[in-house]
């Protein structure tokens, strides 16, 4: 599995952030506060799955887990954290509808 995803991870990479823009760009353009929390929040979870497809450390906020941990925890960790960033592709940051 890890050589599946560290052979792309770059690509990968690149993928979570160009959809995390196009996904500001196309819904909150013209509305700064809301382009920003989104923009952030996908941004900051987006980072932590990058994190663990190239095996560094994974973290989020302060705290984190580092290559050498449990690799359960960090699977659960970038699971989250990845769970979260599609998050940010439906919730509506206080925009209404």
């Amino acid at each position: 599995m890890k050589s599946t995803f560290y052979k792309y991870r770059y690509l990968l990479g690149v993928l979570l952030l160009i959809a995390a823009l196009l996904n500001c760009f196309f819904r909150f353009w013209g509305d700064a506060r809301p382009f920003f929390s989104a923009l952030m929040l996908q941004l900051w979870f987006g980072q932590a799955v990058f994190a663990y497809l190239r095996g560094g450390w994974v973290s989020i906020g302060p705290g984190g887990l580092g290559k050498d941990a449990n690799p359960v925890g960090r699977a659960a960790l970038a699971f989250v954290c990845f769970v979260i960033y599609l998050l940010g592709f439906v919730l509506g940051f206080g925009k209404e509808v």
